[in-house]
């Protein structure tokens, strides 16, 4: 790998994380301010957990996705695929 598509992949992956951070933290605050809402409406049902099970699982799918990325199709694999198809 050169050095461009090295600065390319460093960059692709920051910016990544970084937006993995700035929906951590809005989903932090929903979440609360949900919560403090169900809690000044009386309480009941605990209704925020909806928000912030499936939107938790949404993150931690992201992040799992970020620490395990596809690897890169190879040039092999490709002619071997195209040779699959031919026949």
């Amino acid at each position: 790998m050169n050095d461009q598509n090295l600065r390319e992949a460093a960059l692709g992956r920051l910016k990544h994380r970084r937006g993995l951070e700035k929906q951590l933290k809005i989903y932090a605050i929903t979440n609360i301010t949900l919560v403090v809402i169900w809690g000044l409406s009386g309480g009941g049902d605990f209704w925020p957990i909806w928000s912030i099970a499936f939107w938790g699982m949404s993150l931690i799918w992201q992040a799992i996705s970020f620490n395990h990325r596809p690897r890169p199709i190879k040039e092999d694999e490709i002619n071997a695929e195209m040779k699959r198809l031919r026949s």
